[in-house]
């Protein structure tokens, strides 16, 4: 049986937990103080691992999930969520030696794809011990080198060549100081244009290659608008733009603070840039069907449906003149969809030429309860 070299931890600490186990189950005389620490010693040994974890009952409900499997949404609701482990799992069960696979499925709640190595292993009484590593991480970061050198050929080489320009231009002027003047009020807007482009490849670099749902947390919605807001309002006020906050239920997403409140903060830029000046922009959550939607409304000048449906692409701009004016990339709604998707989630549109415009952002709510109670399964 060929075993990849990567799963050689998780077959050595897999063999120990499988050892451990059985001599709880075949050694009752022993003190239940003695039984909980060797459990609780072994648990942080499991917890310490970057990997996915999780133990079933004979039913295949989930006695025992690792905080990367809850995060990555794999274990959900006492239910392994991807068919191709559990059916893993039930052969498992048939088989008396530990099973080695490697298995490519669609990530839950998000559209990304996992590379999973996995060893599982029949315990008694039906029981299954689960262990996986997630190699997503190669091809994600092979994507992301590939797409951040064609975002720096395809955006940077305007800009870049334009202050060039600029440069030998006021070089050749010699002391004529009007022409100088003149070449030197246009290299203001150049560099804030460089500057704009290199701050968006990063931040769309960034989103690419992290994964906010393998190193989630609980985050608040409230507190993301709230951020959001704050970092765009002198940009608001130099435009004479009003940003209202709709009063937001308490409620939480699980995944990353900081590319959260980067797409809310996107999408608000965005709505000052295409508003006239005294209007109104209005930003707020709702809970729906266990649906957080994050909208952000304006009375700009909207969007033609033809362009409706490519104004996520990277570098697409409904109005290029006007992009160059505001030094817009046409990566920030790019930014948008990959947070939104990263984190399971989907990016709509509504607008209306003279109208306005309102992007809705959804996101799975956060089942705090669920993930509390699996967590506390394993240890009661």
């Amino acid at each position: 049986m060929e075993i990849a070299l990567g799963l050689i931890p998780g077959l050595v600490l897999g063999a120990l937990f499988t050892y451990l186990w059985i001599k709880f189950q075949k050694d009752p005389e022993k003190s239940n103080a003695g039984t909980s620490s060797s459990r609780n010693q072994l648990l942080k040994l499991i917890q310490s691992l970057p990997d996915i974890v999780i133990w079933v009952d004979g039913d295949n409900r989930i006695k025992y999930a690792s905080e990367v499997a809850l995060s990555l949404n794999i274990a959900r609701d006492e239910k392994i969520q991807i068919d191709s482990l559990e059916s893993l799992i039930s052969t498992a069960r048939k088989v008396d030696e530990p099973i080695t696979k490697k298995i490519k499925a669609k990530r839950p709640l998000g559209i990304a794809k996992l590379n999973l190595d996995t060893w599982v292993m029949r315990l008694e009484r039906g029981e299954v011990l689960l262990w996986a590593q997630n190699n997503s991480i190669v091809s994600r970061v092979e994507t992301v080198r590939r797409d951040f050198v064609a975002n720096i050929s395809h955006e940077l080489k305007t800009p870049v060549g334009a202050l060039s320009l600029l440069a030998e231009a006021i070089e050749e002027a010699g002391k004529d100081s009007e022409t100088i003047q003149k070449f030197a009020k246009r290299i203001g807007p150049e560099t804030k244009r460089l500057t704009n482009v290199i701050r968006d490849i990063i931040d769309l670099s960034q989103v690419q290659s992290d994964d906010p749902l393998a190193t989630a947390s609980p985050v608040e919605v409230d507190r993301v608008i709230n951020d959001a807001i704050d970092a765009v309002q002198l940009l608001a006020d130099l435009h004479s733009i009003e940003i209202v906050q709709v009063k937001s239920p308490d409620v939480k997403i699980m995944g990353d603070e900081y590319q959260l409140v980067m797409a809310v903060r996107n999408l608000l830029s965005n709505a000052i840039t295409f508003s006239p000046a005294n209007s109104r922009i209005t930003v707020g959550a709702k809970l729906k069907d266990g649906v957080v939607e994050i909208t952000v409304s304006d009375q700009g000048i909207g969007i033609s449906l033809e362009n409706q449906s490519r104004i996520f692409e990277r570098f697409y701009r409904v109005d290029p003149a006007r992009s160059r004016s505001t030094g817009g990339t046409g990566l920030g709604l790019a930014i948008v969809k990959h947070v939104c998707e990263n984190h399971g989630g989907e990016v709509s549109v509504w607008s209306v030429q003279g109208q306005g415009s309102t992007f809705t952002m959804k996101f799975p709510q956060m089942e705090e309860e669920a993930l509390i109670e699996t967590k506390k399964e394993f240890s009661s």
